[in-house]
């Protein structure tokens, strides 16, 4: 039986990436950039299948991201095209992005323009909070949601907080819209530099209590040098901080299991796609 695919539904741009900052760059390095793609990107070099849901313009970028993106080996069947906005563009260099963004294709991707009833064979459907913004890209969100619940999908939520700041006006905006989406997903998808902007410290302790509502009931956490997987009842560390989220959702996949069975998953069962 084939394996399930993952969808990503989020930005795609094209990246204009340098060795120093980007005001000080003479030189950039072109590539297909966007919290999106990238995790596309990932999970397909972990064996997995994954499609893109996101819209970008009908321009020249947007027709060598749609490109790339395909060589790379992602499904772009549900791709959209719009001539109403440009593909976005960004500068990328010594930890610094500089989006030009707004108005941009990704986010006036409106719930009409998703095709539902492709979230019926997926496994997970995946986003982080750069399309967020309010914008019919959010509307989208929520409908993708709904689709993939009613699916018995997983619903996985990396809220990205360090890196889709600059795309934000307001870090307050920010905060608040993640921790809406957050009872929304089955499975959060945390990085310790999410700590400090969702929850005013890096003590994972102190936000582990709050992140346990809703539909939540397994966190995958990094730092640079742990990985851990919590549910309600189980702490695990990784054996080696090299697992990424792609790879623990492709070995999520092969479990064969159902976001309503999460809570039930035996730590013994958990031990042999984490350590």
């Amino acid at each position: 039986m084939p394996e399930k695919p993952l969808f990503c539904l989020g930005e795609a741009w094209v990246e204009l990436g340098a060795d120093t900052v980007p005001e000080l760059a003479e030189t950039f390095r072109v590539s297909v950039g966007g919290w999106g793609a990238a995790f596309c990107r990932a999970y397909v070099r972990a064996g997995g299948h994954a499609a893109l849901l996101s819209q970008l313009g009908a321009d020249p970028f947007g027709r060598k991201a749609a490109a790339q993106l395909a060589a790379d080996g992602i499904d772009c069947t549900h791709l959209c095209f719009t001539d109403a906005a440009r593909t976005p563009v960004v500068f990328s260099g010594a930890g610094k992005l500089l989006p030009y963004r707004a108005p941009s294709a990704e986010l006036l991707y409106a719930p009409e323009q998703l095709d539902a009833a492709a979230l019926r064979g997926a496994f997970a459907l995946c986003f982080s909070s750069g399309c967020l913004l309010d914008s019919p890209a959010r509307l989208t969100h929520l409908k993708a949601i709904a689709a993939a619940r009613d699916a018995g999908a997983f619903v996985c939520y990396a809220p990205r907080m360090a890196e889709t700041a600059p795309c934000w006006p307001d870090a307050a905006a920010l905060r608040e819209t993640a921790l809406q989406f957050f009872p929304q997903a089955d499975v959060l998808l945390l990085k310790d530099s999410d700590l400090a902007p969702l929850f005013g410290s890096h003590e994972l302790r102190t936000a582990l209590f709050s992140l346990f509502s809703g539909h939540v009931e397994l966190i995958f956490y990094s730092s640079s040098d742990n990985v851990f997987l919590f549910t309600r009842n189980v702490l695990l560390q990784a054996a080696t901080s090299d697992l990424t989220e792609a790879q623990f959702l492709r070995d999520l996949a092969r479990l064969n299991t159902w976001p309503d069975k999460l809570a039930g998953l035996r730590e013994t069962t958990l031990k042999k796609l984490f350590l």
